[in-house]
């Protein structure tokens, strides 16, 4: 279930933190928009036993995600979420990308939508199980429909991304911006938070009045409603 907005922590700068850097979003949450299980998504931010971290959180106790935490775990999922290519691979092909490119975080940057794709493909592609089983050309796709979902700012960061529930290349329905609704989902193309749609749908008002009220039509509160309610249940 996604957490009231009242329970989230406000964008502020903090030191010149940049506002897409700050933990503004806890594990539970963060999960529930980028529609994976809380343990899988903890195992990437925290690591388990001996594997380490693939993701760095924004902070670590208790664990709080941000804005660019939410594209890397994104990108992450397209690669072992509709592909099944465990996490350790992806893993040593991020480190691979991050020391070719000179990128402390070449996930968010959009030098990894150009040039940093094709090495991480390439490197999966040097493991014979995955190049065996799954084929360079298939993850790739899924990776750069992952990052046509993102947008970037002037200095090539991540600065808007469209979560995704299944696959990457479906239609997007809502936005992630730090700039907008304090970093909560809104509805595509309009400053409508998510989560008050979805709670005023669980409180039995119908699609027709939520249309009405928001000024939207009737059809995309239905696809709001099948994908982040239905589909999620």
């Amino acid at each position: 279930m996604p957490i009231h907005p009242t329970e989230t922590i406000k964008l502020t700068r903090h030191n010149d933190r940049d506002p897409r850097d700050m933990p503004n979003y806890t594990l539970s949450e963060a999960a529930y928009w980028l529609a994976l299980a809380p343990n899988t998504l903890s195992n990437w931010v925290k690591g388990k036993a001996t594997m380490a971290p693939v993701v760095a959180p924004a902070r670590t106790d208790p664990t709080g995600l941000s804005f660019w935490n939410l594209v890397e775990c994104s990108v992450v999922a397209s690669i072992t979420k509709v592909h099944r290519i465990p996490l350790q691979r992806v893993r040593t092909a991020i480190e691979f990308v991050r020391k070719t490119l000179g990128k402390d975080r070449p996930l968010i940057e959009q030098v990894f939508q150009t040039d940093g794709a094709h090495l991480f493909i390439e490197q999966l592609d040097k493991d014979p199980l995955i190049c065996a089983s799954q084929g360079g050309q298939l993850a790739m796709r899924a990776v750069v429909a992952a990052l046509d979902r993102i947008e970037w700012d002037e200095n090539g960061l991540a600065q808007r991304m469209s979560p995704w529930r299944r696959r990457p290349s479906e239609p997007q329905l809502i936005t992630i911006d730090s700039r907008v609704a304090f970093g909560q989902p809104v509805m595509i193309n309009r400053n409508i938070p998510v989560a008050a749609i979805m709670e005023r749908f669980k409180a039995d008002e119908s699609i027709q009045s939520l249309a009405d009220d928001y000024d939207v039509q009737r059809d995309e509160i239905e696809r709001l409603v099948r994908v982040f309610v239905s589909e999620a249940a």
